[in-house]
């Protein structure tokens, strides 16, 4: 392991982007197991790179510290030739070395003023690069920010350029293992970002620069980091002045092929502050000594500053915060501020020097993938088509939400959305599209700990979320919801595990003014603890029987309620075992009366999947078949029929290693499963 960010990582060589010898040397770096993301480049530097895997663990999650990181076994680095390295390269190799050295990990050990809130009144919160909170625009910095977005929200790669700049006097001038130092902070705190959301597939790729400027320090100098700035970029072959910056990281974009790109300068010369960035990017500025914190600080202090460059604000109290705001890609308040948040907030890396996020950076980070726990999709009545709308709970918190145009080319997805950040981690959810609105409202229950909490999305044009409102307590696994044929309008049904034992049954009265939902009744109480159901109504008695699938550990059990007049639910009868996760049970248009088909995640990794026979008097099951193994592990899952085929093809999404998955069936006669393509 190397550093203190507890992931295992090795060191190889000659891995161009995408090619044979990247997957041999990360397949060999080690294998992946259960909920591994399996090793992936973290670091690029030329053709050294750095990978590494990492693992989410449900169980040990931390809401306040998002998902932990599990250890694997590196690799041997590579014995390829080194001695025709680059500049780059060879930083690289030698951070990596320093940050595998004893004395290195015992600097972590005991790190300066590790957990106090930051002290930097000049960590910026603005748009465009000015030089310090609240003062004017020095000169060299009136063009503004970069139209084109540099760093818009960290996932996928970025282009990081490290500019060292040297001074004309000793005093300004770094030595050989002060650069290597800069750089293995830099991999060491960059490194963490990347370890702590695997589903966001981050590399950091880099080009390292050290520039020697004839410019004496000038601490009464109206722009402090102007005068050693502009002509570093400037023997950096761009234009001395703002404008040069902007293009420096754009020819790394580019050259480098990324999504993303920033740089961040080191530097000796006196500051307005110690260190500092502005929200969005393309810079950040850092004084290597790192004022009061040292420079065994400067990872967590780059990473710090790493995140006001993709949309963090500060949490600190005396960065004078508030909660407030909207921040990032999703604009997400800045709810974790020391100043107003309940108790001061949760530690947290833009609050203070910890390696630790809560559930808020997240989303001002942009991380709308990273997904857990189970799915839900539904085909919706929104376009031609009928577009499919999809959600799942957040790796960290909130709800992330997509949708896929089924009236365009290629059906694409849309980006993520996220909303509901504010409910911290939530559990799990279920959605369905009601008669409410035209062409329809998106109804969704979210379990958070032991609450179920109701949201709705008006069918437009605003399409907000609304809510949450609580409706139940003492719940656990998932919920499901549907609306039914019960009532003029079609009652809400309302299923979900109850931590007691058995199983809660709700309903909503969509005729009565206001719209109440009834107390909870509990059934299939002698099942004892259920830990996932599905909920349908079908076409059996009138206007319907509800049918209920119950996972009671790796069991499957089968309940059905008649449609009255006595209400009167079955006793439980088993279906299948080696079942995890929750199951999706739908009745489809396959036969005359219209098949019940079952889908669950499988102990042994991939999906069971089972049909009943419902134009036979004995209603048979089949026997399970497995498919989609290749998945591994999986979660959660949702399944549809849709319109796609006639009469309908089986949609359906997996939740593994906190990504989603996407697979779908033919409707005859070849009835054959394509996927699983990645969604998020």
């Amino acid at each position: 392991m190397a550093g203190d960010i507890n992931v295992e990582e090795a060191l190889v060589l000659n891995l161009p982007p995408g090619s044979p010898s990247e997957a041999g040397a990360l397949a060999t770096a080690s294998a992946p197991t259960g909920g591994s993301s399996g090793p992936r480049v973290l670091h690029r530097y030329g053709r050294l790179s750095v990978i590494g895997q990492t693992k989410i663990a449900d169980s040990t999650r931390a809401a306040s510290k998002g998902p932990t990181v599990a250890l694997a076994a590196a690799a041997s680095p590579k014995s390829a030739s080194i001695n025709d390295l680059s500049v780059t390269e060879q930083f690289g190799r030698d951070a990596f070395a320093l940050r595998g050295s004893a004395s290195y990990s015992k600097s972590k050990a005991k790190r300066p003023r590790h957990g106090e809130p930051w002290d930097m009144v000049g960590c910026l919160q603005h748009a465009g690069p000015v030089s310090d909170g609240g003062s004017p625009l020095p000169a060299s910095l009136a063009g503004g920010a970069p139209t084109t977005p540099t760093s818009g929200y960290m996932e996928g790669s970025i282009a990081v350029g490290i500019v060292i700049v040297e001074g004309p006097t000793d005093d300004l001038k770094f030595s050989a293992a002060e650069k290597t130092k800069v750089v293995a902070e830099v991999q060491n705190g960059l490194g963490w970002y990347a370890a702590q959301n695997p589903a966001a597939g981050i590399t950091f790729t880099y080009d390292i620069q050290v520039v020697s400027v004839d410019v004496p320090a000038d601490p009464n100098a109206a722009d402090l980091e102007g005068i050693w700035r502009d002509p570093a970029i400037g023997a950096l072959g761009y234009s001395s002045n703002w404008a040069g910056v902007s293009a420096y990281v754009e020819h790394l974009r580019t050259a480098f092929g990324t999504k993303w790109t920033y740089c961040g300068f080191f530097v000796k010369y006196p500051l307005s502050h110690f260190a500092y960035a502005s929200i969005g990017g393309p810079r950040i500025a850092m004084e290597y000594s790192n004022d009061g914190w040292g420079p065994d600080n400067i990872d967590r202090v780059f990473a710090h500053e790493t995140g006001h460059v993709f949309g963090c604000p500060d949490e600190y109290a005396g960065a004078q915060c508030n909660c407030g705001g909207s921040w990032g890609r999703f604009g997400t308040p800045n709810q974790n501020c020391e100043n107003c948040a309940p108790g001061g907030g949760a530690m947290c890396l833009m609050k203070g020097n910890d390696f630790t996020h809560c559930g808020w950076t997240p989303s001002h980070l942009g991380w709308g993938k990273g997904v857990t726990s189970n799915p839900a999709l539904c085909q919706s009545r929104f376009g031609t088509k009928g577009n499919f709308e999809l959600v799942a709970p957040s790796a960290y918190a909130g709800i992330d939400f997509m949708w896929r145009n089924n009236d365009a080319a290629g059906t694409p997805w849309s980006e993520p959305t996220q909303f509901g950040q504010y409910l911290g981690h939530v559990d799990a959810v279920t959605m369905i599209q009601s008669n409410f609105g035209a062409p329809g409202n998106l109804e969704l229950v979210a379990r958070v700990g032991d609450t179920l909490q109701f949201f709705w999305r008006d069918s437009g044009p605003a399409f907000r979320w609304n809510g949450p409102i609580q409706i139940a307590a003492g719940a656990t696994g998932n919920p499901v919801l549907i609306q039914s044929r019960l009532g003029k309008r079609g009652n809400f049904e309302l299923a979900y595990p109850l931590a007691s034992g058995g199983i809660a049954m709700m309903w909503r009265d969509n005729d009565a003014p206001g719209r109440p939902w009834s107390a909870p009744a509990t059934i299939g109480a002698a099942l004892g603890q259920i830990d996932a159901v599905s909920l349908i109504q079908s076409n059996f008695g009138a206007p319907g029987n509800l049918e209920l699938v119950a996972r009671k550990a790796e069991s499957l059990h089968a309940m059905w309620r008649d449609s009255g007049p006595a209400w009167r639910w079955s006793e439980p009868v088993k279906l299948t075992t080696k079942a995890a996760g929750n199951p999706v049970l739908i009745q489809s248009r396959f036969g005359g009366r219209g098949n019940f088909e079952l889908a669950y995640p499988h102990v042994s990794g991939g999906l069971g999947i089972m049909w009943r026979n419902n134009d036979s008097a004995k209603l048979p099951w089949s026997s399970p078949i497995q498919i989609g193994q290749t998945l591994g592990r999986v979660e959660g899952i949702a399944m549809i029929q849709s319109n796609f085929g006639n009469p309908g093809n089986l949609e359906v999404i997996a939740e593994t290693n906190n990504t989603l998955q996407f697979l779908w069936r033919d409707s005859g006669p070849g009835f054959r499963w394509t996927g699983p393509f990645r969604v998020l």
